[in-house]
């Protein structure tokens, strides 16, 4: 059964600091582990964020909650 939920009574997530821009690798360059999220625009000379990843994501913590949107209780789909 679907039940109603105000948007008061979603918590907002903890906050995470954004990596540091040293982190930034040319997104050829970028290895298995690191965030490929681009940095600017997306052409040939592209920036990824280069943070830390684990294992088997694309994104850092930082950028997954920009990329994917997290399910809110009582929402259809």
């Amino acid at each position: 059964m679907n039940q109603l939920v105000r948007m008061s009574q979603i918590s907002e997530a903890d906050p995470i600091a954004e990596p540091s821009a040293k982190l930034r690798v040319p997104f050829a360059q970028s290895g298995a582990f690191v965030c490929k999220f681009i940095i600017g625009e997306p052409n040939d000379q592209a920036l990824c964020c280069g943070a830390p990843v684990a294992d088997g994501k694309s994104w850092c913590a930082f950028h997954r909650r920009i990329v994917f949107e997290p399910a809110r209780p009582g929402r259809l789909r």
